[in-house]
């Protein structure tokens, strides 16, 4: 749970860093600004607009296929990384034996199963696909996961230029600020009247409960505090009101997730596909306009004619009529002042040109061919089939989100339920131990693929080898390749049985087999046995029907009896 208080930090010093976290992100706000209008219209806040304008931001966007990109990337980073139609996370524990003992991987699948719930009953997924096309456009995204009493977990997506950033060693946030609009209602629920300005209680007293207020908002590492057991603080105050915070909030973890697709050098602030494909998305909308200004040429000419025809009666539409005195006289007409031959298919190849290098810039060819699938449950294996070198080009943005988006993420939500008391009773043997994350989506899995062909071919050669040589299966552990193909799967945990279950199938096993194996050596003997005793009745019975003699040929003694 977070926990808040009134009194605390230096508003005027958080204030002017603040400022100067803006002035560090002024620099990135230009480039923001023209991947917005030609990339993505209607994403970002500049120059602290308020909210809810409505007005068009599309203008300069005539042909939307880099819009129409942007979303074919986004959907399938929703689809491929973190789906909420299967599984894309398993918990596990980096002692493989004690993940291997079955009290263990049953508490992890039931705490996986759980965490699945929670996420697909809260707003997280819809948060999600706006975060991954803030990424995709402008490079970096940011996404607050705060605790919810009725949902659990509540995420907020923001959008460039609403926020500043700023990171720390380990390549993650460590400060979190933002100017944000809040009404006059909204801030006595989040806040309550008494921490409010004057000027914000006036307004709720006059009934002007959708008055607009600036509000800031800071998060950071309580660096005077470092042993405390919440170490993330969240400043909220009024802009232009130092006195006192609105809001003084501790967090376990730090709730800003702030996933980049690249980064150069030292840079806080991603660069993505967006900033690749501007230049690309310009001269599309360059072309797209004079292809229609040519048509418009073609169509509508412009004319000239005498000045004889200006109080003539004319109609320059299509049908229309126009007088004039003399038939004969060729000045006496309107004709177009020069003709235009423009080359639309030229044109129009060029443009499909530009489109197809924009999709390619968003990956949309890649994800087109996995959702417009008509296998919608596709294997990794025929992922990986499709476009095996765009899967690898984009392998270290997959990386990247993990380090920064999905671990933290999966722990904020870990955490979270753990004080809610939503996790189940652990085993003993976890006492101590450090989870571990392993990703198991459709695409992580396709960026491990390498390593399955790797136990396949080792297994189809062993097989090979072992027609010539059976002994060479001493040599292929079955029970580890099994183990590192099923993880590799992301099978569920419960599926494969632990090295005690296993241990003892096998000792059963070999019990059984013994007991058969002594069965069949006892029944062995008896029927020699019952053979020896028929032997011998027979030769009773002949001793005593034809005498000795009798008796000797059946032993084979010939004349002995002679």
């Amino acid at each position: 749970m977070r926990e808040r208080q009134r009194e605390g930090p230096d508003l005027k010093k958080l204030a002017r860093q603040l400022k100067d976290m803006e002035n560090l992100r002024a620099r990135w706000v230009p480039a923001w600004k023209e991947i917005a209008q030609y990339i993505t219209p209607g994403r970002g806040v500049f120059d602290k607009a308020q909210p809810n304008q409505g007005e068009r931001e599309d203008r300069e966007l005539l042909d939307p296929t880099p819009l129409y990109a942007l979303d074919v990337l986004s959907a399938g980073l929703q689809g491929g990384l973190t789906s909420p139609s299967r599984p894309w996370f398993r918990l596990s524990v980096a002692n493989g034996k004690l993940a291997d003992f079955a009290p263990v991987r049953l508490w992890l699948d039931e705490v996986e199963e759980g965490m699945m719930h929670i996420l697909s009953q809260s707003n997280v997924y819809n948060a999600l696909h706006s975060l991954y096309q803030e990424v995709g456009a402008f490079g970096t995204g940011c996404m607050l996961l705060e605790e919810d009493m009725e949902h659990v977990v509540r995420a907020q997506t923001l959008t460039a230029g609403e926020y500043c950033l700023s990171y720390g060693t380990n390549g993650l946030p460590n400060w979190f600020a933002r100017e944000l609009w809040m009404t006059a209602q909204q801030m006595r629920e989040e806040f309550g009247a008494d921490a409010l300005s004057e000027r914000a209680r006036s307004a709720l007293r006059a009934g002007r409960l959708d008055e607009w207020f600036r509000v800031c908002q800071m998060v950071y590492p309580d660096r005077e505090d470092a042993g405390a057991p919440l170490p993330f603080l969240s400043v909220y105050w009024e802009e232009g009101k130092l006195e006192s915070p609105l809001s003084v909030q501790r967090y376990f973890e730090l709730p800003v997730l702030a996933p980049r697709w690249d980064t150069v050098g030292g840079d806080f602030y991603g660069r993505g596909p967006g900033w690749y494909a501007l230049g690309e998305s310009k001269m599309l909308q360059q072309m797209r306009k004079d292809a229609l200004d040519a048509q418009q040429m073609m169509i509508q000419p412009p004319i000239v004619g005498p000045n004889t025809l200006r109080e003539a009666q004319y109609d320059l539409r299509p049908g229309g009529v126009t007088l004039v005195d003399d038939m004969k006289n060729p000045n006496q007409y309107f004709k177009p002042i020069y003709q235009v031959s423009p080359d639309i298919p030229g044109q129009l190849t060029a443009m499909q040109d530009s489109r197809e290098n924009l999709k390619r810039t968003f990956f949309a060819d890649l994800f087109l061919a996995i959702l417009w699938n008509p296998d919608r449950n596709m294997t990794a294996t025929q992922v990986n089939a499709i476009n095996n070198e765009q899967i690898m080009m984009i392998g270290p943005v997959y990386e990247r989100l993990d380090h920064e988006l999905l671990d933290p993420f999966i722990r904020r939500v870990f955490g979270i339920m753990d004080r809610f008391g939503l996790l189940p009773e652990p085993p003993e043997e976890l006492a101590g131990q450090e989870l571990k994350i392993e990703y198991i989506s459709m695409l992580a899995q396709a960026q491990q693929m390498v390593g399955l062909d790797g136990i396949d071919r080792l297994t189809q050669f062993t097989g090979t080898v072992a027609r010539f040589q059976p002994d060479v299966l001493d040599v292929f552990d079955v029970d580890s390749a099994l183990d590192e193909y099923a993880r590799m799967l992301g099978t569920k945990a419960s599926l494969i049985r632990s090295d005690e279950k296993i241990a003892q199938i096998r000792q059963e096993r070999a019990r059984q087999q013994a007991q058969s194996e002594q069965l069949a050596a006892a029944q062995q003997m008896a029927q020699s046995a019952n053979a020896g005793a028929g032997a011998l009745r027979q030769a009773s019975d002949a001793a005593a029907g034809g005498g000795l003699d009798a008796l000797a040929g059946m032993i084979g003694l010939g004349g002995a009896a002679q």
